[in-house]
């Protein structure tokens, strides 16, 4: 397959994707993010999707309705992918949209706090994360999953640097650091050029 082809291929299986969210009888978003999927979510989705090492083993936490999840497996196929969240009805969704889309992918129901001490514990690559919690909460709920010198990539608000402030207790507690911020790193944040790229805050478990 070409590149143009390639890249045709993800677009019509990103408008699927969208058609299947819309279209889903469940609450997965808003009625305002149903009219933005196109426009806003689905794209800063991909955005982040290439930021991503392109091959490993990643845990998509809080997935709910696919995002950013379904869109970095469709984006990077050579990946492993993991979605987790703790609404049946979401999960089922995913499920579905998986088995529509011909993506790989494992969906796990139920919570970090109680998986991440299970089998699924210490085995990732990357944990990612889309509007699920604060990081001081988030960096609780995604350590356990990480391998040692894994990497946690949060996309975050306007917000990010108090939110980081705020985390620091949390980050030594769990055994990470900050690997790289929208201030470091114009790839993570709107200094990257592309309008759609969304703010990423990245934190690795040292060990």
């Amino acid at each position: 397959m070409t590149a143009s082809e390639a890249a045709g291929s993800l677009e019509a299986a990103l408008d699927q994707f969208a058609e299947l969210v819309r279209s889903s009888p469940h609450n997965l978003v808003s009625s305002r993010a149903r009219d933005e999927l196109k426009g806003r979510h689905i794209p800063e989705c991909l955005a982040f999707a290439e930021l991503l090492p392109r091959t490993g083993r990643f845990l998509d936490l809080g997935s709910g309705g696919g995002f950013p999840g379904i869109v970095v497996a469709l984006h990077g196929p050579e990946r492993t992918v993991h979605l987790m969240d703790a609404t049946r009805k979401k999960t089922a969704f995913l499920r579905h949209a998986a088995a529509t889309l011909g993506i790989d992918v494992e969906v796990h129901t139920g919570r970090a706090e109680e998986l991440g001490r299970g089998e699924l514990g210490r085995t990732f690559d990357v944990v990612t994360a889309r509007a699920v919690a604060p990081l001081r909460m988030l960096v609780a709920w995604a350590s356990p999953f990480l391998r040692p010198r894994g990497d946690l990539y949060a996309i975050k608000g306007e917000r990010w640097l108090a939110e980081l402030q705020e985390a620091a207790p949390n980050l030594k507690r769990w055994g990470l650091q900050v690997h790289a911020t929208p201030a470091s790193d114009a790839r993570l944040g709107p200094r990257s050029g592309n309008p759609h790229a969304p703010r990423v805050v990245m934190l690795r478990r040292a060990s």
